[in-house]
């Protein structure tokens, strides 16, 4: 209890507040911390999941991008490509649908699964070829998901960076503290969270109907046993598992951008 005061009294010192903003502050930074390592495990699960089923040979002996090609092309999206990630493009969208170039990239380097005759293989190429189905037609939340997910990616990376701009900017140029530098970088930043909460919440779903897309397309199309089905079931609910921590946790954070707002508002008229 003791440390839970210290940092309490820290905060208040430091921010100017009352000690009910504090106490809420301290208790959603917290719960952020728990729910960040809450996703590294959930990450964790998923990667297990999908390098397992990634060993598990399929009795199709289609490669990933033969798959994605077939599906496509039953699909009747012949125009949609289907490409290998390059390193950069791996390392931070992984296996996705690319909505402004219409392609599909697999990965080729970590869990490659481009030419790899595996279940991994086929459930991730099944479920984008899914995605991009939605997409091209028009599926409005699959639509909204793609076109914001690059800034989904990078938002949340670039709200620290952004929030402490502002406040060198106030401190150092303009000589003041807690400005109207801090609150440009307080609202680009929460601007940031904001577009990266919508993406996670859409997530859930248009990932979920892709899963069941696939799961669908590898039975009707006779590309998986239902051994197999199982399998890429297993893999596809720890994906949703992970999109729901990680929703959790852009909440969390947004809660937190407010719990700013406030404190620095009080601290200005203070």
């Amino acid at each position: 209890m003791q440390i839970v005061e210290h940092f309490i009294t820290q905060i208040m010192e430091q921010f100017g507040t009352t000690r009910g903003l504090a106490v809420a502050y301290l208790i959603v930074s917290a719960l952020i911390v728990i729910m960040a390592i809450v996703c590294a495990i959930m990450s964790l699960l998923v990667w297990i999941r999908y390098s397992r089923a990634n060993k598990h040979g399929i009795t199709n002996q289609m490669s990933g991008i033969d798959t994605c090609r077939f599906a496509l092309d039953r699909a009747g999206l012949t125009h949609v490509k289907v490409r290998k990630s390059g390193f950069i493009r791996e390392l931070f969208f992984g296996n996705y649908y690319n909505i402004f170039t219409k392609t599909i990239y697999l990965r080729s380097i970590f869990g490659k699964i481009d030419n790899k005759q595996s279940v991994t293989s086929t459930a991730l190429a099944l479920q984008k070829a899914g995605i991009a189905k939605l997409c091209e037609e028009g599926d409005r939340k699959a639509v909204i998901r793609n076109r914001l997910s690059i800034i989904a990616i990078f938002g949340p990376l670039l709200f620290i960076p952004v929030v402490l701009i502002g406040f060198l900017v106030d401190f150092y140029v303009l000589k003041t503290d807690g400005g109207v530098a801090s609150y440009i970088g307080l609202g680009v930043g929460g601007l940031l969270l904001f577009i990266g909460l919508i993406v996670t919440f859409l997530n859930i779903p248009v990932e979920k109907q892709g899963n069941e897309m696939a799961l669908d397309m590898a039975r009707d199309y006779g590309l998986a046993n239902e051994e197999e089905l199982q399998i890429m079931k297993k893999v596809f609910d720890a994906y949703i598992m992970q999109y729901i921590c990680n929703f959790i946790l852009e909440v969390l954070r947004v809660i937190e951008w407010v719990l700013r707002i406030v404190i620095q508002s009080n601290a200005k008229k203070d």
